[in-house]
């Protein structure tokens, strides 16, 4: 898989742009920005590292997260979210566009993944299943083609994508996660959250949010950016993933345990299966112009397919990859 098979760069650039110029309309204004502490272990204390588009990152001295100190506060955001350009482009043209490359190359294997983990407990079939931010809904049909669940439910507080899903066939909560348990009937045995932890404003409120919708020892699985991944690391402030306003937390493996323990959760694997770091890098490197290390300019100048592809899989299995994959059980 490459980064423009589930990433158009057209598409990517697009929305980039309209991020930029949502900046201008809903966070000119610093009044609107808070100090918080370090969104995984609540310490105080941080490093600034960088600017950009007009946000400083820091990094925790204690757990390494990066994070946007100060950020906007939360009614902004939800503003953000409910009306911005950028955010209706998202919703409207990539969901559709990258729709069936995102099935096979990412939400298949995701609902294979689940089957295998559940078929490890001795669960042949969930009796509820729930994927917040369940955006068009490709990965719930997926999951219900393998019918691995009795119910399933999709939390998206996108009217427009809600609606979507609703005409897939699906139990749909058009709200946000802190207002979907005052009317949700069953708790979910399993929860998923995919690139989402990412742009959230107070990751803790939200893994309490779903601790508070699953069952006793229900499953909470989840992706999101881990900075001490490889391209993230290497392209750091001039990778495309870190863009704010909509990416403001980037956790790694261990700071994303500690919040999860501070959270109820306990832990159960922790990896990063991520395919695209080395591209996105040769991308970067060969269409922008970004300066590397001689070394990684000779592995993407002068190796083949085989070494970039071993090169890949040395990042997975040593979980220096910059997608992480999480599984946690509320305790």
């Amino acid at each position: 898989m490459k980064e423009r098979d589930i990433r158009p760069k057209e598409i990517f650039k697009r929305f980039l742009q309209l991020a930029k110029e949502d900046i201008d309309t809903f966070f000119s204004d610093k009044k609107d920005f808070v100090h918080v502490s370090c969104p995984a272990c609540d310490k105080d204390k941080g490093d600034f590292q960088f600017e950009k588009n007009g946000f400083d990152y820091v990094s925790c001295n204690f757990c390494n997260t990066l994070y946007v100190n100060p950020r906007p506060k939360q009614e902004v955001i939800s503003e953000y979210y409910t009306h911005s350009k950028s955010t209706k482009y998202w919703s409207e043209h990539f969901y559709k566009d990258t729709e069936e490359q995102r099935r096979k190359g990412i939400f298949r294997p995701r609902a294979e993944f689940i089957r295998e983990f559940l078929n490890k407990k001795g669960i042949e079939a969930l009796d509820v299943f729930m994927d917040i931010g369940a955006g068009y809904g490709s990965f719930l049909e997926e999951i219900r083609d393998f019918d691995l669940a009795d119910e399933i439910i999709a939390i998206e507080p996108s009217e427009y994508l809600a609606e979507i899903c609703k005409n897939k066939g699906f139990n749909v909560i058009p709200l946000p996660l802190e207002k979907a348990n005052k009317i949700l009937k069953k708790k979910a045995d399993c929860a998923t959250s995919f690139e989402l932890f990412e742009h959230l404003y107070a990751p803790k409120d939200f893994l309490i949010g779903v601790k508070n919708l699953l069952s006793k020892e229900g499953y909470f699985l989840f992706t999101t950016l881990n900075i001490d991944g490889f391209d993230l690391q290497v392209l750091w402030e001039k990778s495309d993933s870190i863009s704010p306003p909509h990416h403001l937390n980037f956790f790694n493996l261990d700071s994303a345990e500690i919040l999860l323990k501070r959270c109820g959760f306990e832990v159960i694997s922790k990896s990063t299966p991520g395919k695209l770091d080395l591209d996105i890098v040769k991308n970067n490197y060969r269409e922008k112009d970004v300066e590397l290390n001689r070394f990684l300019k000779y592995l993407i100048e002068k190796t083949d397919d085989n070494v970039q592809t071993e090169f890949q899989t040395f990042l997975q299995k040593n979980k220096l990859s910059s997608h992480m994959h999480i599984i946690a059980k509320a305790i």
